[in-house]
């Protein structure tokens, strides 16, 4: 007679402070998005957005991004402006290893999502990869109330901000202002399908979701 199977060891958890160490790895590596994005968000933002109930609409919710096919559009188009946004600034498109613990994608799959349209954020709102524009996004993203921890970062980022580009204060604190009042007017960006529009002109998707002039 054959013995019983021995029930199969669970997997080992991946906790918060597996996913710090992850990140701290990456970052000493230099690798700021993808993995090291949910990893970081997994730590310093340990909360569900504001959207997560609008969110389960999103399929998928982190879709994979042909980037081929996006250097390809107009540059007018979303897609098209989007792709140029990276390669001019040198920044890689978002993407998760395959082999990126579960556990951590099952608490952060949201945040995943926002690590992937931020850098659409930035086109969408006009706004560079520097200084003045990550406080225009930061702001818009205060505005658009996504989290409450966002607020707890905000002391921090109105000291951290203006000195790391002392002379452009000024700007930092206008784009600031300006990204939190569209956020304010607009609904929850993070819950629609922004990848949906990446054909159509990017002056139509700003006007149609209010993001015009």
């Amino acid at each position: 007679m054959s013995q019983p199977l021995a029930p199969a060891a669970a997997a080992p958890t991946f906790t918060r402070l597996d996913s710090f160490r992850a990140f701290r790895r990456l970052v000493r590596a230099g690798t700021l998005n993808g993995d090291a994005a949910v990893y970081k968000a997994d730590v310093f933002t340990p909360t569900k957005p504001r959207s997560a109930e609008a969110m389960r609409v999103l399929d998928p919710l982190i879709p994979s991004l042909d980037m081929d096919a996006l250097r390809a559009m107009p540059a007018d188009t979303f897609g098209g402006a989007y792709a140029r946004f990276l390669d001019d600034n040198a920044l890689e498109p978002f993407v998760v290893s395959e082999d990126f613990p579960a556990a951590v994608l099952e608490r952060s799959s949201h945040w995943a999502r926002y690590a992937l349209v931020h850098d659409m954020y930035h086109v969408l709102l006009g706004y560079g990869p520097d200084v003045p524009g990550e406080a225009g996004v930061f702001g818009f993203v205060l505005g658009q109330r996504l989290a409450w921890i966002f607020w707890l970062y905000a002391p921090l980022a109105l000291v951290a901000l203006p000195l790391m580009a002392p002379r452009r204060v000024g700007e930092t604190f206008r784009a600031l202002a300006r990204g939190f009042r569209l956020g304010r007017a607009l609904d929850d960006l993070l819950a629609m399908p922004l990848e949906r529009h990446f054909e159509r002109p990017l002056d139509e998707v700003r006007a149609e979701l209010g993001l015009a002039g």
